[in-house]
Parts: C-alpha cells; structure tokens; sequence
C-alpha cells in the first residue's frame, strides 16, 4: 500500500458582500537603545495574532516592520505580511495609531507621576 499526500489549494474571488477581517493591535514601547520604537501584536478577527512586527524609526519617520527570518544565506525575509494593498494599509494603519496611543499613555502616565510627586503648596500653616 503506498502512502500519498495531497497538497490541496482553494483560491476563491473576494467579493464585495465578504466580510474584511477586524485588525487590532498592542504595542509594547521599546526601552532599549536603537531604531525600534516598539514591539506590537497585531489581532485578525479575534481568531489570529501575529507577534514580532515592530515600529522602526527611520530617516523619514517611523515606519512598521514585518516578522522576519534570517535564511541560510544571512538575508532577512518577511514571514507575514499582507496579500493586498488595502490590507497592507489597513495593517500598518492600524500599527501606527496603536503605537501613538502608547504613546500617549505613556506622557499620561509620566505627567500623572510628576504631579504626584510634587509638594504641595500653600499647605496648613505652622503655629508655635
């Protein structure tokens, strides 16, 4: 009896009553010294995360960077990454406002702990 494998493919149009896939995204901001800006997870419709894309700072602005592996040859190369234009927009869209709400969040949270910190001023008056 001899073993065989099927390598089945499905290919089908998108049409315009399908569906588009949710796109949310985490991102954790970078302490480290170097051109990441911070390190995002990125939610397809609640059923698929992809970890390891990053906002990288580059000469003209911060920019998404996509999972990628180094090949046996030492060249990098993206492991996920959009099929479509408007998937490619709506992802890197999506990247970039969840990096500067981090950002935002994280000058909230910087202004809050200063205040905090701060001495009061005209406080109870000493008597003797």
């Amino acid at each position: 009896m001899s073993k065989s494998t099927a390598k089945i493919s499905t290919q089908r149009q998108s049409t315009a009553k399908e569906p588009v896939i949710g796109v949310s995204a985490r991102a954790y901001l970078s302490r480290a010294k170097g051109p990441t800006l911070a390190n995002i997870t990125v939610d397809l419709g609640g059923e698929y995360a992809i970890k390891g894309l990053r906002v990288v700072q580059g000469r003209d602005g911060p920019f998404v960077a996509m999972p990628q592996r180094k090949t046996s040859k030492g060249e990098y190369q993206d492991v996920v990454f959009p099929v479509t234009k408007e998937a490619r927009e709506r992802l890197v869209d999506t990247v970039l406002d969840a990096y500067e709400q981090a950002l935002e969040q994280e000058a909230k949270q910087s202004e809050d702990q200063e205040q905090a910190e701060e001495p009061e001023q005209g406080g109870p008056a000493m008597t003797m």
